[in-house]
Order: structure tokens, then sequence, then C-alpha cells
């Protein structure tokens, strides 16, 4: 017993001296306490505060795979006054030879054939057959798109209010349908004390393209396609606000490539080739000066609205006219007039447009429940009125089905030596209901047309009574509707997860273009025929995705 006592006695103490040894080491003052990250909102950014800064760092984006279709109908390319002729020849009817004697006629630029324009143009459509490789059943009807956005935001407290930046990329991966493969910079951008400056939502916008993938009729510089600017807004209280900015004119595009002006637009050629007499000739002349904006906005409880106004310069040039046969033609009331004339090729003139909307919140029908409507008018100024923009971006085309609708801010008339005009309007509406928290339907609806000046009414040459004065008018269709409908039925199972099942159809009407001739059926194959004054001037259909996003 004394043994064991004597050893529970002699581990004791050296536990002791131990214990003793390890205090010593300890240091004598209080440790540093740890400086651990720390949650914080600056400015409407929600993220933590680097350790040692007082920035406020946020990541968001998300990640998103769809599956996408839409239906086929037949492609109406434009051809030329030689692919009439041609097919004339083999038209089994009894006027045949005379019709393909007339094009023939018509084609060589003779003062007799002149007034006709002898263009890529409008004057004659060409149906898709297999000699061009884009009939129906060579098209995609369905494809699949991934993307992935990532977005960093960067913010801090100064005296003048906070100064944030912010920046987010789009990586795209699709195929066939919807076939996009790119990397761009979606927008960039810094604000402080009222000041906007870099790539950023367009002020003149009130709302993005809708809540489908594929948009309805607004200029869609807010969800995409948003320009270069340097902008200053001034805060009224009350939730008023006023903005001037300075922002590239034109398409931006995929990769934030701004300023392409005047020039987009063109109409399909597709396979037939595009010769330099055509209105893809066209040129966009260089930006003078940026497109300026100014807008007044408020945003309150019971919902929001906005009026802006933009003005747009226009300067494009057209050379092709001041070659043969237009400058070398007498008797013309334009180009070659007693071959002393030049083409008046270089144009520069100031569009404009003014856009509306207003959003009301609709809590007694639903919590998050809302209606919207905005609308946009615009002279010389296409891009800004929306229609572009429609659907998948096709100018009414819808899937390549039918023909689009010719979308620039200038034509040039070689006949009369003049330019022509568009004003285009656009009207959009959208109502979005949640019937329960998880699930929600958003119904949304467009109308808009496009008009030309100078453009005359329907008259075919090769009608009776037609007189050939009337193609001084233009070739262009003078006029076209076009209306959208789309539904989108979402659920959200559970945080950040969102399933989407979309739907839309758009339907295009153009007027007969003044001077039209025919269509050209079978082209390129031994039994293409030529049908006088047969013009399809609808383009419709529709377009569809289901969609699974992951949002962080």
């Amino acid at each position: 017993m004394t043994l064991i006592k004597s050893i529970f006695m002699g581990s004791a103490a050296g536990i002791v001296a131990v214990a003793g040894a390890q205090a010593a080491d300890l240091p004598t003052k209080k440790a540093a306490p740890v400086e651990y990250v720390k949650v914080c909102n600056v400015g409407g950014v929600t993220g933590w505060t680097l350790p040692g800064s007082d920035t406020c760092v946020k990541l968001s984006g998300y990640i998103t795979g769809q599956f996408e279709g839409g239906n086929l109908n037949t492609q109406y390319n434009y051809g030329s006054i030689a692919d009439a002729a041609a097919a004339a020849a083999n038209t089994f009817i009894p006027q045949s030879a005379a019709i393909a004697a007339g094009l023939a006629s018509i084609n060589t630029g003779t003062p007799s054939g002149l007034p006709l324009d002898s263009r890529l143009t409008q004057r004659v459509l060409i149906q898709a057959s297999s000699a061009q490789n884009n009939t129906t059943f060579n098209r995609n009807e369905f494809g699949w798109t991934t993307r992935a956005n990532f977005g960093f935001d960067i913010a801090s407290n100064t005296a003048y209010g906070p100064l944030i930046g912010h920046f987010d990329i789009n990586s795209e991966a699709g195929n066939a349908f919807d076939n996009v493969n790119a990397t761009y910079l979606n927008t960039g951008y810094v604000t402080w004390a009222g000041i906007t400056a870099g790539k950023a939502q367009s002020f003149y916008s009130f709302t993005g393209g809708g809540d489908n993938w594929a948009n309805f009729a607004s200029p869609d510089q807010k969800g995409f396609n948003e320009p270069d600017l340097i902008a200053y807004t001034a805060s009224f209280g009350g939730g008023f606000t006023a903005t001037i900015a300075a922002q590239s004119a034109g398409q931006n595009g995929v990769g934030g490539a701004s300023g392409g002006g005047t020039d987009f637009g063109a109409p399909n050629y597709a396979n037939i080739g595009v010769s330099p007499l055509s209105p893809s000739s066209i040129t966009f002349g260089g930006m003078k000066w940026p497109d300026f904006v100014g807008a007044l906005h408020v945003k309150q409880g019971w919902g929001e609205a906005q009026v802006s106004g933009v003005i747009h310069n226009v300067n494009v040039y057209d050379q092709a006219y001041n070659t043969a046969p237009f400058n070398n033609v007498t008797g013309s009331a334009g180009c070659g007039l007693s071959q002393s004339l030049a083409c008046n090729a270089q144009h520069e003139q100031i569009g404009w447009g003014v856009d509306a909307g207003v959003k009301v919140n609709l809590p007694s029908f639903g919590a998050g429940d809302d209606a919207l409507i905005t609308g946009s008018y615009t002279q010389s100024a296409v891009w800004y009125s929306g229609l572009p923009d429609m659907m998948w971006g096709e100018n009414g085309q819808v899937n390549g089905n039918g023909q689009p609708m010719y979308m620039q801010d200038a034509f040039f008339n070689p006949i009369t030596n003049s330019w022509s005009k568009p004003t285009a309007w656009s009207v959009s509406a959208l109502i979005e209901h949640h019937f329960t928290p998880q699930f929600y339907l958003d119904l949304e609806g467009s109308v808009g047309q496009l008009k030309w000046s100078n453009q005359g009414g329907g008259c075919s040459f090769l009608a009776v009574g037609c007189a050939t004065a009337s193609a001084g008018y233009g070739a262009l269709s003078p006029s076209a509707t076009t209306w959208l409908v789309g539904a989108d039925l979402g659920w959200n199972p559970v945080n950040n997860l969102n399933f989407d099942l979309e739907l839309m159809y758009q339907s295009t009407n153009q007027s007969t273009p003044n001077g039209f001739l025919g269509t050209v059926y079978n082209w390129g194959q031994t039994n293409e025929f030529f049908v006088p004054g047969d013009w399809h001037g609808v383009s419709d259909g529709f377009a569809g995705r289901f969609r699974v996003t992951r949002y962080f």
C-alpha cells in the first residue's frame, strides 16, 4: 500500500512540474483576436468585407441548360431580275415568251427598263430549293444551349455616396437550333455620385426584352446588348430621378462590340449571292457623335414609370450607283440625268425616338404580381423601336421562315437620286401572376409597324395599267406590321433553382413592294419556273424552350 501511494504522489508531482513548464512558455500579454470576414451592404451590394479593407465584395451569377425548338416553314430569299428572266423561259403559259423578253429587257438597264432598278432587291422572290441547300429538310428545328454567367461587384462608401464597380461575363455553348458559341463581357461599369461609365444598361429602355429567352418588342438594351455609355443621374427625392447620357450608336452585338451604327439589318440573301448593286451596299460611314439620351424615372411603392428620348446620328453612304448603268443612262429622273448628275450617295441626318413605360404592382392579386406596358416611336432610328430584337432578333423572319423586314435607318433609291427614311413603333405588355410562392405565369405580347417614305404602293410591272413612273418610289415594302404573343410558366421548388417552360409566336405581314415582279420556284433546277406577281408577304412561326437554372 505504501508503494502504491508513493507512485501516485510521484505522478502528481510530475504533472505539476510539466504544467508549470508549459505555463512559463505562454505569452505574458493577451493574444490578438482573430479577424473574421464580416457581412456588408453598401449601396445595395450585399457581400462580405475583405479583412483589413473597407471594400464590400459580392460574387453572383447563374448556370442554365436549355432545350429549344421551333417550327420551320418555306424560306423566301431575294433574287435578281436575271433569275426571274431565266425561270420565265421555262414557264409553260401562253405569255411566257413575252414575260421572259420583258424581264430580259428590264435587266439590261436600258432607258425602257431603268425604272425597275436591276439590284438584288424585293423585285423578285425565290422560294428555297435544294439547289440553295436551305429547305425545311436541311434546317434545324431543335437544339441546346448552355450559358454560364459570372458577376463580380466591389463597393465602398465615400463622402459622395457609394463607389461601385461591376462586371459580369457570359459564356455560351450552343448546338443546332440556337447555335451561339461565344464568351463576352455582358456589362462592366463604374458608378459614383450619380455618374455611370462603362458598358451598362441603356437609360433609354424602360425594360429589357421580356421574361422569355426570345424577346418581345422592346429596345432590349437592359437585358442584353447593352451599349457603352457615360451618364449622370440626379435624384430629387420621393423616387424621382433624371438622367442624361451619351451612348454608343446602333447594334452593340455579342462580344460587346459597340458602334455598329446604322449598318445592320440588310435583307437575307442566303445562298443566292450579293452583288455590289444591292441594299446591303449601304455602308456605315463612322460615328460622328454618340447617341444622346434623356430620361425621367420614378419608382415608388405602387410601381415605377419612365419617359425617355434619344437623338441618333445617321451617317451612311452608297457609292455603288456612281458606276454603269446608272451613271450613263439618259432620261432618268435620278442618277445619270443627262449624263451629268452623280448619285447623291452620302447621307447624314438626325434620327430620334421616344419611349415610355409604366409598371404597376398588384399585391391584391398575389405576392409579387405586377403588370407592365411600354412603347417606343422612332424615325430613322429603327433599333430604338424594339422591332429588330423581337423573337430571335431575325427582323420578323421567325426561324428563317418567309422573308425579313428591311431594318435600316436609311435606304438609297438611285432612280430618284434620293434617300428614304423609316418610321417604326412598337407597344408591348407583360403580366406576371404567382399562383403560389413556387409557381408563376408570365403572359406577354407586342405589336409594331415599320413604314418607309418614298416607297409607293404594291404595283407589279407586269400588271395592266401600272405606270413605269411608280417604280421610282423604290423597291422595298412600303410598310410591314408584326405582332407577338408569349407565355412563360415557372417553378421554383427550392431556393436558387428555377424551371421554366416558354412558348412564343410571331407573325409579320409585309405589303407588296412597288414594282414587284413575282416569285421563282425550283430555283437552280431544270424545272424552275416563274409566277408573275406572286408575293409572299407573311413570315410567321413559333419557338419554345425548357430551361433549368441554378443561381448563386
